[in-house]
């Protein structure tokens, strides 16, 4: 009875241990579970943390990024906006001190050339920077200030005065006379020549002087008046019109930094029109660095001033392109085979003046071509063909059209016993005569005489 009792009491009593365990069991696995979800949980907020600072820090960084270009690009507008009232303080104080002045004047103006001298040093310290669109507009716009540009004109006993008004020596007062740029380039002539009051023509090297500044512009015009005619525009777009409007211009000046069109954007339209190609550009800017000068001389700048600048030097450099012209041009004149290449500047100018070369060739003997032919072939109007082909050769088309033809004569005549008659005709001449003309004239003897002095020398240096 007893052993009965006893096992019908221990399946109850292990079923009580076993619902005791089993429930411990699930306490540990939710606590488990729990700990693992906690885990879990810091786990993320730990990353989602560590996420957002990384975001934070690199939003602090780019905005330190941002601050920091701001900053250099307002430096860098700053240093150029100053760079050009600079330029128009120390070239004139240069100028005032090279003159004869009283001691007490010229101590002042050594003094104020001096510090002029310091700020710029200054200036120079702050940073060039690489982008002006982040420069704020500090000055209102140009064309709200732009005031035009006088162009005096002088005779000679005459000065003009600050007002514009003309003087004689004796210091009375005759008729203002200022008048803008536009009105002096129409007093130029198709051929690049100022008419003057005693309607005679001088031939006037032509300059366009393109910046903002309209004192700038002043400033130029009044330092080359004398030598040269000058030109000016405030920006890219309307020395676009000034070339439009004036066949003569013979060099062109200009900012960099400009307003609705830069000086880089200028020049690489200067340079791919036929008509403007052949004229050198010099661009003036206050953005100093090797990329922004290989920028513009890879679109076909000619040179590069940085300002502050002292006129005098862009004086000599207008006198080296000058030098320079002349030089092809007399390169042209007495060599006999000139390449293309020897005589331009740009690829644009060279295979022009090859075709030109060509067309002349291709019409050798025809004696009707003539000057409008050659413009028709070329896509040039007669006007900017004569420009063009003086720059380059110094020859207008119907010269240069004759000095083809003499200079193929002048082979003829060394390389064969043709007679005189038959070359002339060859060369698309009607009548001898005007051909043996045309020869002396060119080479300073007749071509009989050539021929003659030709086998003599050659006979000559044979012997020898």
């Amino acid at each position: 009875m007893g052993n009965i009792l006893i096992a019908e009491a221990m399946p109850a009593q292990a079923t009580g241990l076993f619902s005791q365990g089993f429930v411990w069991a699930v306490l540990f696995g939710v606590l488990l579970i729990a700990v693992v979800a906690y885990a879990i949980c810091r786990w993320i907020l730990s990353r989602e943390r560590k996420r957002m600072d990384a975001e934070l820090q690199k939003m602090r960084l780019e905005h330190r990024s941002e601050l920091e270009e701001t900053k250099q690009g307002v430096l860098s507008g700053v240093s150029r906006d100053l760079l050009t009232p600079i330029t128009l303080i120390i070239s004139p104080l240069q100028q005032l001190a090279s003159e004869p002045l009283a001691d007490d004047v010229r101590v002042r103006v050594q003094m104020i050339l001096r510090n002029a001298q310091l700020l710029l040093h200054q200036v120079n310290m702050l940073p060039a920077g690489g982008k002006g669109n982040v420069v704020p507009a500090l000055v209102p716009p140009v064309d709200a200030v732009m005031t035009p540009v006088t162009t005096p004109v002088v005779n000679q006993g005459q000065r003009t005065t600050d007002n514009g008004q003309r003087a004689t020596d004796n210091g009375q007062r005759k008729d203002p006379v200022g008048i803008d740029d536009s009105n002096a380039a129409a007093l130029v002539t198709e051929r690049g020549q100022l008419s003057m009051d005693n309607g005679q023509q001088e031939e006037r090297f032509t300059m366009l002087m393109v910046d903002d500044s309209p004192d700038m512009c002043r400033f130029v015009h009044d330092y080359f008046r004398g030598e040269y005619t000058v030109l000016t525009a405030n920006n890219g777009e309307v020395a676009l019109q000034r070339l439009e409007e004036n066949d003569n211009i013979d060099l062109v000046v200009s900012d960099v930094t400009m307003p609705k069109m830069d000086g880089l954007e200028l020049c690489k339209r200067i340079k791919t029109d036929l008509r403007w190609s052949h004229i050198p550009v010099i661009l003036l800017t206050g953005r100093r660095g090797d990329q922004l000068e290989m920028e513009g001389l890879r679109l076909g700048a000619d040179d590069y001033i940085t300002k502050p600048f002292n006129v005098e030097m862009l004086r000599l450099r207008v006198k080296k392109f000058i030098e320079k012209r002349e030089n092809r041009q007399r390169q042209f004149r007495e060599k006999m085979d000139v390449a293309p290449s020897e005589i331009t500047i740009t690829s644009v100018d060279e295979q022009f003046i090859q075709r030109a070369i060509k067309i002349c060739e291709d019409h050798m003997s025809d004696t009707e071509f003539s000057v409008e032919v050659l413009g028709h072939e070329l896509s040039l109007s007669r006007t900017y063909l004569y420009k063009k082909l003086i720059n380059i050769t110094g020859k207008g088309p119907a010269e240069f059209i004759r000095t083809i033809r003499l200079k193929r004569g002048k082979q003829y005549l060394e390389q064969s016993m043709m007679p005189i008659a038959d070359i002339a005709a060859e060369l698309g001449y009607a009548n001898p005569k005007r051909f043996t003309e045309n020869f002396k004239a060119e080479f300073g003897m007749s071509p009989s005489e050539y021929s003659k002095k030709f086998r003599e020398e050659k006979a000559k240096t044979t012997q020898e």
